[in-house]
């Protein structure tokens, strides 16, 4: 039975409840879910843990996964200003207290670690949030506080590792603005969605000379920041890979551009996603000049010899590779 990883923190500062206890002190120990992309049902395990509001509590799961795991890590957090409960994308690194936590300790402008903020590997952006009965937002600041030095250490612990291991904070608003029912409703929808793993078309275009073909290389703020890939998306709902290929060369690097050739269909899964590539050899008669780059870092003409050199995406290493034996 998978086991996940559900936490709260105590109240803090002037707030006499935090939500985030009762919601975690609220929901039972074995939970029902529904795969949220296909078929498919199961039982988890939840095992419930209130943190401290202090360093002691910002540590706490850093420390255990020296020795433990879990399949999933759900933490969550109060966010006083909030009316709406956010997923948090990104872990800062950064502490910038504008109050002292429970142990009477403010850290204003400091590093936690000095490595930089920390994005997380669960691919959020590819749910369907909006046929939520609770719709999150999607964040990108989760604050200097408590709730993101125990988020940024909690990733940080799973990166150094290597295990893949889904993991996400959920800053909810107070009680006057979410009631009990629909909080407990919101954790049942994340833990789901992180528990199973989606499944996308993508589109992806080879521009290519007699000997070359062109490489793109992923923005920093990007999961898989600085790695290369083609260019290319993900394929809409009702629309065919070509018609993606076209719109998605459109809109980043601004040119129109025709099919000549589909290459073929490859297929990889990533720890939290699953990808069907369909890839195409294209061309345009616009010029391809990097200053028209919206979604990417840089872009370069590479051959095979080149191209062996850069850090490729794991999903695109197969279509480098077939490349490379048909001569480019």
């Amino acid at each position: 039975m998978p086991r996940v990883l559900l936490t709260g923190f105590m109240p803090f500062g002037d707030h006499v409840e935090n939500i985030s206890e009762k919601l975690v002190n609220s929901m039972p120990l074995v939970l029902p879910i529904r795969n949220p992309f296909g078929p498919g049902r199961s039982e988890i395990s939840i095992e419930k843990k209130i943190l401290t509001v202090d360093v002691e509590g910002s540590t706490w799961t850093q420390d255990e996964l020296e020795t433990r795991e879990w399949d999933a890590i759900l933490h969550l957090g109060l966010c006083g200003d909030c009316t709406d409960a956010r997923i948090e994308l990104r872990a800062q690194d950064a502490l910038d207290m504008n109050i002292p936590d429970n142990s009477g300790r403010q850290i204003v402008g400091e590093k936690i670690s000095g490595n930089g903020d920390l994005m997380t590997p669960v691919q959020v952006k590819r749910w369907d949030i909006d046929s939520w009965k609770i719709q999150p937002t999607l964040s990108t600041d989760a604050g200097r506080y408590l709730c993101n030095e125990t988020y940024y250490r909690t990733l940080d612990a799973l990166h150094l590792s290597d295990v893949d291991v889904p993991c996400l904070f959920l800053h909810l608003p107070d009680s006057s603005h979410m009631a009990t029912s629909d909080g407990i409703q919101l954790i049942r929808d994340v833990i789901s969605h992180m528990l199973y793993r989606p499944s996308i078309q993508v589109a992806a275009g080879v521009f290519h000379s007699e000997s070359q073909f062109l490489a793109m290389q992923r923005l920093d703020s990007e999961l898989g920041s600085g790695k290369w890939e083609f260019p290319g998306g993900s394929v809409e709902a009702n629309e065919s890979p070509e018609e993606a290929m076209i719109r998605e060369l459109k809109e980043e690097l601004g040119v129109d551009s025709s099919i000549n050739e589909k290459l073929g269909i490859w297929s990889f899964t990533y720890p939290f996603l699953h990808v069907e590539l369909h890839v195409f050899l294209v061309s345009t008669e616009d010029s391809l000049d990097s200053s028209m780059l919206s979604v990417h870092k840089s872009m370069k003409w590479v051959n095979s010899e080149e191209s062996a050199k850069l850090d490729w995406l794991e999903a695109d290493l197969p279509i480098v590779k077939h490349l490379q034996g048909l001569g480019y």
